[in-house]
């Protein structure tokens, strides 16, 4: 994810089925720390795509 320009809602759908695939039940938590990383790092655009990524996650489950 190139955080330079804006993110498509399709690119964070395949990223949560990349997540999903790789940490199966903690696809999520990985997410939210991959946000805070970005976020930590001065980079808001990329902390904004992985907090999408969590929530195409919590729909996939109905959690909201």
């Amino acid at each position: 994810m190139d955080s330079k320009r804006p993110f498509e809602i399709a690119e964070c759908q395949q990223a949560a089925k990349g997540l999903k695939s790789s940490w199966q039940d903690m696809a999520g938590s990985e997410a939210l720390i991959r946000a805070l990383v970005a976020e930590r790092n001065g980079d808001t655009p990329l902390a904004l795509f992985w907090t999408e990524v969590h929530r195409a996650l919590c729909k996939e489950h109905n959690v909201f």
